[in-house]
């Protein structure tokens, strides 16, 4: 697996499509059930923001991904959330973003369209 990761809107998918052909699961609007039918998982962050409200431990889910590629946005930094929802939104990204770093062959942090390997 390859991490991808870094800040909204600094082209992580983009980066990533340059570098690996497959079909794309979109975190924020494909049907969960679907996952398994892609091999790069864009938007992992709004995945989890899903699994949340839904009743689905997050963390337990992230360990069964198996895809070859996973982008997520990082948003552990800024303003800290005063609402309790959006605090263990935050954290619970963050986890998982750890456990999947931790499961990655590679890690690539995105700013700005260029990439830079973490691991």
């Amino acid at each position: 697996m390859i991490l991808y990761t870094g800040g909204y809107g600094q082209g992580k998918l983009a980066y990533a499509l340059e570098r690996h052909k497959g079909s794309v699961f979109d975190g924020g609007s494909d049907s969960i059930e679907d996952i398994g039918n892609c091999n790069i998982i864009n938007k992992y962050n709004l995945l989890v923001k899903r699994l949340l409200a839904e009743g689905i431990d997050p963390l337990e889910f992230t360990r069964g991904v198996n895809a070859d590629v996973v982008i997520g946005d990082e948003v552990g930094c800024g303003i800290v959330p005063i609402n309790r929802d959006d605090t263990i939104y935050r954290e619970s990204v963050g986890r998982c973003m750890c456990l999947l770093a931790e499961k990655s062959e590679r890690v690539v942090r995105i700013i700005c369209g260029m990439g830079m390997v973490i691991k």
